[in-house]
């Protein structure tokens, strides 16, 4: 699945992800286990009805939001009774794609 990144989202993660950029998602992996060893992994989220990009971690039944830009805050999603982790995420960015 391919995203395209927008403005809205970008302050959160900039500098590693920037409005227009266009990222590519592994749908199957929606494991909160890192994928390359010593690395966080990006997923995108839904969150509120949307999808956004974040690297999340889970804290009882809260999935933590967190941002690659220390200045934006953390947010947190309650998951509803009977979700897990997974049926919030989309999928795990693979691949950052940035137009010239």
């Amino acid at each position: 699945m391919v995203l395209k990144f927008d403005a809205r989202d970008a302050m959160s993660m900039h500098p590693r992800l920037v409005p227009g950029a266009t990222l590519l998602l592994d749908r199957h992996y929606n494991s909160l286990t890192p994928y390359r060893k010593g690395e966080f992994n990006m997923y995108a989220v839904l969150k509120n009805g949307t999808c956004t990009v974040w690297y999340v971690e889970v804290a009882g039944n809260e999935l933590i939001l967190r941002p690659h830009n220390q200045s934006s805050p953390i947010e947190a999603v309650v998951m509803e009774d009977g979700k897990t982790p997974a049926d919030y995420l989309v999928g795990r960015v693979c691949h950052v794609g940035l137009e010239v």
